[in-house]
């Protein structure tokens, strides 16, 4: 007989059976009484299971599922009946501690996990399916049948995760936090569009004299679509027992569906509606943006908006997280309407001209220039390549164009006001348009045929509208709601609560409707390999320490349930070194680094051949649930002292001054290891000898400047120590091996100044220089380039030996912090802090261009590969990515970094 394979036991509760939910409970006074339980061993059918159990004092039932069978052939089974509360704990923090379950075994066939059972504790000491013992539940009362919810703004700075306010009996209010729990938190999250599965609490007070507590002591079994279904007490003021209101937080682990983006003038936000629940919640963002004209691309999961102060397009992702400048030094006035097509990636736009340009920036080109008073409306068809706009100049009008501008064609020229706004009905081909003077919204097919008024009202402000299922979706000035009529014109109804002062833009989004035709959306966010990273938080150096990743905005452990040499030959490729000798590690030790004590991923169950720990078998669960104090963390090391090991390549590295580290970044995927280095430094600058893998870098230490030298694995070897003049203020760092020299800028002495590697023979290239800083090497040429920081700001340069000193340029600069240099092409990079630019000039000085521009940034410093520009952003708080045109602005890795200090690119085929 062959052998039977047993997995791990998946303790849940009572998920699997709802119907058993209502029986298994009878609650009175302080606590649980008569207790019986469904007890049945081995079946493929929980619900067929009618075998009653008492239960004994402090019990509480469960279900078990068990996977039987051959390796690739297991079967569910499952195991019900009691067993007895375990006690939880709190962290410092206040964080639910979760336990294990379940045994895990291995063997070559099949390789089993533990899981992560996390349960809400109660008043008393016992865990008991988020049903509190010392309270009871009330019966059942329903609401009235329209309660919208809403995430009040606050210091969370994202989407998901807020105090909980209600709109009930025409108000908003909070939710009492007593009796609050995971179970309300999961219906609170389905509500706001987010999945239930994950949430937690997240309770706090939100500060507001306006703001009263409308709804008490909800009581959900996680399971309603509505807290309108839920247990809850008497409805009106309440003293509670917490002096809190209810919050939480929800799990990203989905793509957006049935979802409104609308956009409120009034406070200059855009809102996250649910269309089912009509619920909402702002996007955080850190910047303090104009919105205006906006779009949805379901392919990546981002938002496009014009920004009304800069005349940037500007593209986040759906959380407000990860943004990028996608255009704006070619735009001169502000963008009056966008929109954006998900299949041939291109973004459309009216300012004084009608615009396109592909989604990463390229391919900018003027369509429409003239004939153009007063351009406003704007849709486009995919399918047929078609741009359709209005116009509410003299005359108005509503035409049409094919994507290159040409066969330009008007479609309505009469009988027509103010064609304010344009959608489409892809389903039915139809075109509607509102006319916002004469109040009304008109349908008509593609070509302008078969024209007629679907809606009529004259007291009417109609600023945008979009076609969503049967309805048309519309703003209305003259509402704090947005508004949705029927294709035929009838059934007028408000989408929600009055919650929005002015409300303009709206777009809507369905992943089941097929709203544009060849449209197809990611999988889940959470698996999408360009927004999951893994850093190695080093003991000593690079190669061996702590691994995390970085899930849906923050950074966490790994659980060590079942990590092996396989999972940790993964986590070293991401992190850009050989997978061959990759070995696992455990700790207890509590994150460094700027780590989080609770994990983002467990149950990681790699081969050892993947490209991303995503792609390891994970499962939505698996990440952002778990705690892994009741276990270890998550290691590995890289690389075996003294083996033999290829030469890194294709990596960036620059110094956290935050933490003290040096960071090493893989250019392929990118993740990062990071190594202590305790020197307590600032002001940090680096350079790099690929030869023998040296770094090199400086550092202000108590207000005297050193260099220091790190091996390949990012441990400090030596200082240059006395070397270093006193009153050095090193800016910027550059080494040449052939030569045997490191150059630098020296701002305290007005200096370029030349060193040997191993710190003798200091000279002087030149001096007299008011405010020396970017510094980059022609190692080919021996020449030096540097730029001057003190107005008037000036780019320089000389050779090795200090002779033909030149001034490359000495206009229009303000402070060109950084620069970097092509040497085979004869160009010369710069970033100006000042002017908010990057810019390239040849070494003769002549044939500048300004390749990008983002007002936001705060750029200090700049490197080179073949493809690519990377400069650091201290307002970012990141290195951003560019082509070489300056197109693509793309941050690398993780949204928000520390403290950026130093930056050199390496790539062996350019370098």
């Amino acid at each position: 007989m062959m052998d039977t394979q047993k997995s791990s036991l998946y303790k849940r509760g009572i998920p699997f059976i709802s119907a058993t939910l209502a029986a298994l409970l009878s609650i009175s006074g302080g606590g649980v009484h008569g207790l019986s339980c469904y007890s049945c061993s081995i079946t493929s059918d929980p619900t067929s299971c009618t075998t009653l159990q008492e239960c004994s004092s402090g019990s509480q039932c469960f279900t078990e599922m068990i996977k039987e069978g051959m390796a690739g052939d297991l079967h569910d089974f499952y195991n019900m009946g009691c067993e007895k509360n375990q006690p939880c704990d709190f962290n410092n923090t206040g964080e639910i501690i979760g336990r294990r379950r379940g045994q895990g075994s291995e063997d070559i066939f099949y390789r089993s996990r533990r899981d992560v059972m996390c349960k809400k504790c109660c008043n008393t000491t016992n865990c008991n399916l988020n049903l509190c013992t010392a309270t009871t539940v009330p019966p059942f009362t329903p609401f009235a049948p329209n309660i919208y919810l809403r995430l009040a703004p606050s210091s969370y700075q994202n989407n998901f995760e807020g105090i909980i306010e209600a709109y009930y009996d025409n108000r908003w209010g909070t939710i009492c936090s007593d009796q609050w729990s995971v179970m309300n938190a999961k219906v609170v999250c389905g509500m706001l569009g987010f999945p239930g599965a994950g949430a937690t609490t997240k309770n706090g007070s939100l500060l507001s004299a306006t703001v009263q507590q409308n709804l008490p002591n909800i009581m959900c079994s996680g399971n309603e679509s509505s807290i309108v279904d839920c247990h809850h007490g008497p409805v009106g003021n309440h003293s509670c027992l917490q002096t809190q209101d209810a919050g939480v937080t929800c799990s990203l682990e989905n793509t957006e569906d049935d979802i409104m983006f609308l956009l409120d003038k009034s406070n200059n936000k855009i809102a996250r509606l649910d269309v089912r629940t009509q619920s909402y919640g702002y996007i955080e963002m850190e910047y303090s943006f104009y919105p205006g004209p906006l779009d949805y691309d379901p392919v990546e999961e981002r938002l496009y908006f014009a920004e009304g102060v800069f005349n940037q397009i500007i593209s986040t992702r759906f959380d407000g997280s990860d943004i990028r400048n996608v255009l704006d030094s070619t735009l001169t006035s502000r963008g009056e309407n966008l929109r954006l097509d998900p299949v041939n990636r291109k973004l459309f736009i009216v300012i004084d001209a009608l615009v396109s340009v592909n989604l990463d920036g390229t391919g900018y080109k003027r369509l429409i220039t003239t004939d153009i008073d007063g351009l406003r409306g704007l849709a486009v068809h995919p399918a047929t390549q078609t741009v359709f706009f209005s116009n509410v100049g003299n005359p108005p009008k509503l035409e049409s164009s094919h994507y290159d501008g040409s066969n330009r064609t008007v479609l309505v020229r009469t009988n027509i006001s103010y064609p304010q706004t344009i959608a489409i009905d892809y389903t039915t081909n139809t075109l509607y348009y509102a006319d916002t003077q004469l109040g009304t919204i008109v349908s008509m097919d593609l070509h302008g045929n078969g024209r007629k008024v679907i809606y009529q009202d004259s007291s009417t402000h109609i600023y945008c509208i979009d076609v969503f299922g049967d309805f048309i979706y519309f703003t209305d000035w003259t509402k704090k709601t947005p508004m949705r009529v029927h294709l035929n014109g009838t059934s007028l109804q408000p989408v929600g609560a009055p919650s929005f002062n002015l409300p303009t833009q709206i777009r809507l989004f369905s992943k089941h409707r097929s709203e544009v035709p060849g449209t197809v959306t990611k999988s889940a966010f959470s698996f999408d390999p360009a927004q999951v990273f893994v850093r190695l938080i080093g003991v000593s150096d690079w190669t061996s320490g702590q691994i995390q990743v970085y899930n849906n905005g923050r950074w966490g452990s790994v659980c060590d349930g079942g990590w092996n040499d396989q999972d940790a030959q993964v986590a070293c490729h991401v992190l850009g070194f050989n997978r061959t000798q990759a070995k696992a590690q455990t700790t207890h030790q509590k994150p460094s680094g700027g780590g989080l004590g609770m994990s983002s991923l467990d149950l990681v169950n790699c081969t050892g051949q993947e490209d991303q720990l995503a792609h390891c078998g994970t499962e939505p669960h698996h990440w952002d649930l778990h705690d892994c104090s009741q276990s270890g963390l998550a290691g590995a090391t890289c690389e075996t002292p003294g083996a033999l090991v290829p030469k890194f390549d294709n990596f960036i590295v620059f110094y956290d001054v935050s933490y003290q580290q040096l960071v090493k970044i893989d250019l392929n995927y990118p993740s990062s290891v990071a190594s202590p280095t305790k020197l307590n430094i600032e002001k940090v600058s680096i350079g790099y000898v690929p030869d023998d893998q040296k770094i090199y870098f400086s550092g202000d230490q108590d207000g005297t400047f050193d260099i220091w030298v790190a091996n390949r694995t990012g441990s400090v070897m030596k200082s240059f120590g006395s070397a270093i003049p006193a009153g050095s203020v090193i800016e910027g760092l550059s080494a040449d091996k052939a030569k045997n020299i490191l150059v630098y800028t020296d701002s305290g002495h007005g200096a370029v100044v030349a060193i040997a590697l191993d710190g003798t023979g200091l000279k002087n290239i030149s001096t007299g220089i008011s405010e020396p800083k970017g510094l980059a090497l022609d190692k080919r040429h021996g020449v030096v380039y540097w730029s001057d920081c003190k107005y008037p700001a000036k780019i320089e340069g000389s050779n090795y030996d200090g002779s033909n000193r030149r001034t490359l340029l000495n206009s229009s600069l303000e402070s060109p912090n950084a620069i970097a240099i092509d040497a085979d092409a004869g160009l010369v990079y710069f970033c100006d802090d000042g002017t908010k630019t990057i810019e390239v000039v040849n070494t003769s000085g002549r044939s500048r261009k300004v390749l990008h521009r983002d007002y936001r940034s705060q750029c200090s410093g700049v490197s080179l590969t073949s493809k690519y520009i990377y400069y650091s952003d201290s307002a970012e708080r990141n290195i951003v990515r560019l082509n070489r045109d300056g197109s693509h602005q793309m941050p690398l890795g993780p949204d928000k970094m520390t403290s950026i200090y130093g930056l050199f690119a390496f790539e062996n085929k350019f370098t």
